[in-house]
């Protein structure tokens, strides 16, 4: 697996080498409602979003993304900010695996802080279609758990539209009183399903996405409807 100490030179080695082997792009837009792992962390306010990547033709890419976040007065929290790495490899014919880093931080509240956590991922993919994954996050949200994830999705591409199927479950290692899914039963998993339709066109990006868990409205997981525009520009 990657391990954090890498990242940096991940990030490096996609600024260095030679810009004629390397694409780097950007997008900025909004979002009705940013939600993450099935899970709102905007409590249905529309937001920003913005990021930034480098890929070389190696298969080495690295990058920043960036949120708006609002917990509805929990806390202070205003932004979200990633940083990630990783390397897309051939296998056989059209089958490739992906194994990447992502260092999530939070930003606004001081007493927060502690929430940051690292995220390992390993998938395998098969053209631009079918992926099947695992994700581990580690000390999840600053806690002494690991968050398991065990993911598959599969989209269909027509000549204008992209429909995504996707279906994770999702398990902490452990619990406790701050660290669970389900309040005072401290459920340690849960599921979660999404359909999306996007279409790009003219370097924009329209994307509907309808988000589904077995989460009660405590956690902000039950159904969610979301619509995001954003731009792309090719910076190199």
């Amino acid at each position: 697996m990657v391990s954090l100490r890498h990242l940096p030179l991940l990030f490096a080695f996609c600024a260095t080498t030679t810009f004629s082997y390397a694409d780097i792009s950007a997008d900025i837009g909004l979002t009705s409602e940013f939600v993450r792992d099935g899970i709102s962390q905007t409590g249905g306010n529309i937001t920003w979003q913005a990021g930034m990547t480098a890929t070389h033709t190696s298969g080495i890419y690295g990058g920043v993304w960036g949120s708006g976040i609002d917990h509805r007065n929990k806390d202070d929290l205003h932004s979200e900010v990633d940083a990630y790495g990783g390397i897309n490899f051939p296998l056989y014919r059209q089958w490739s695996s992906d194994v990447s880093l992502t260092r999530f931080t939070f930003h606004g509240d001081a007493d927060r802080s502690g929430d940051a956590y690292n995220e390992t991922a390993m998938r395998l993919l098969w053209r631009n279609n079918f992926m099947a994954g695992y994700r581990v996050g580690s000390d999840y949200f600053g806690s002494e758990f690991n968050l398991h994830t065990l993911e598959t999705a599969y989209t269909f591409q027509t000549t204008a539209f992209s429909i995504e199927l996707y279906g994770a479950n999702h398990r902490l290692d452990g619990t406790d009183e701050n660290t669970n899914f389900g309040g005072s039963v401290r459920a340690n998993d849960y599921w979660h399903y999404r359909v999306g339709v996007a279409r790009t066109y003219n370097h924009w990006d329209y994307r509907l996405t309808i988000e589904r868990t077995n989460l009660g409205s405590k956690f902000d997981g039950g159904t969610s409807f979301q619509f995001s525009l954003h731009r792309y520009f090719n910076i190199w």
